[in-house]
């Protein structure tokens, strides 16, 4: 069983969860805190060669973005780490780059539960968070809207193909490096021109279909709208790097067209990319002038 074939199940079975929105989004919302929680595991995230420290800084990011695609302020962190006998060496690596990922994002950690391991590292971290003004979710889009993306894609999925073998010209640790947008995640749970809104984790095209599923709207991302300068360098398909990059932490985010969300948060020094819309329909398409492409399933699923 899949991923996402698992968490469809496990919404089915524990409907009785009084969270809303719980299973399924990208946080769970209790009184007026949100909780998000992420494990990552060696050989299935990270390989045995790389870092712990970079482990760690990962683990946070991709906790805060969760709190910061739903709008929200993260203030406490509970860690749970198995360390095995072969990094017995990196404990004190990974007390600093704990302490360093935590002040990097202003977080407490308050708790949490360790353990050792016979083969691989386990890191899990959960964060709560504070709900800003305007709880976001990935519901609340409607047909006319703008889409938006915090920050161009790509660079995730070539750093990781470094670090797996390839010869691109890149620091193959970089997409352990990839920050959460805290600061725009609390700006934007507070300017209550926001319809819905999820973080890049498993790919664009992946990512916007849990918008346009969850809101009922069909998503048209406009090809020439997407940022690729940053990709010139590399001998890759920008359209492609850029579609199926995961782990990017950038935010998507739906906004009415006449809020014109881009120029007000310009106003307060952030820029973000207007790269599509929404209309009546269902599934995420890629609009290059000429034809429509389905990219709903481009990005990437754990098994």
């Amino acid at each position: 069983m899949k991923e996402f074939e698992f968490i469809k199940l496990l919404k089915e079975k524990c409907k009785g969860c009084d969270s809303t929105p719980g299973i399924g989004d990208d946080a769970a919302l209790f009184d007026n805190f949100l909780a998000a929680k992420d494990i990552v595991c060696e050989g299935i995230h990270f390989l045995k060669t790389t870092p712990a420290e970079h482990v760690v800084l990962k683990v946070f990011s991709a906790n805060i973005s969760d709190i910061a695609a739903m709008g929200g302020n993260p203030k406490y962190v509970l860690l749970g780490i198995a360390v095995p006998k072969a990094r017995e060496g990196e404990k004190k690596n990974i007390i600093e780059a704990i302490k360093k990922s935590a002040g990097l994002y202003d977080v407490e950690v308050i708790g949490g539960d360790t353990t050792s391991a016979s083969n691989d590292l386990f890191v899990s971290l959960t964060v709560i968070g504070k709900k800003g003004r305007f709880l976001l979710s990935r519901s609340g889009a409607g047909e006319g809207e703008r889409v938006y993306l915090s920050r161009p894609l790509g660079l995730a999925r070539i750093s990781l193909e470094k670090e797996l073998g390839s010869d691109f010209d890149i620091d193959a640790y970089q997409h352990y490096k990839m920050m959460a947008e805290k600061e725009l995640g609390e700006v934007l749970g507070n300017v209550g021109t926001v319809t819905s809104c999820i973080d890049i984790s498993d790919g664009l095209g992946r990512d916007a279909s849990h918008l346009s599923e969850e809101s009922g709207v069909k998503i048209v991302i406009e090809e020439k709208r997407l940022p690729f300068s940053h990709l010139k360098q590399f001998d890759v398909d920008k359209v492609d790097y850029f579609i199926n990059s995961g782990e990017e932490f950038a935010l998507l985010f739906t906004a009415k067209k006449e809020h014109a969300v881009d120029n007000s948060l310009k106003e307060k020094g952030i820029e973000v990319y207007d790269i599509g819309y929404t209309q009546k329909g269902s599934g995420v398409f890629l609009d290059n002038g000429k034809k429509r492409v389905s990219i709903s399933s481009k990005g990437y699923e754990h098994k």
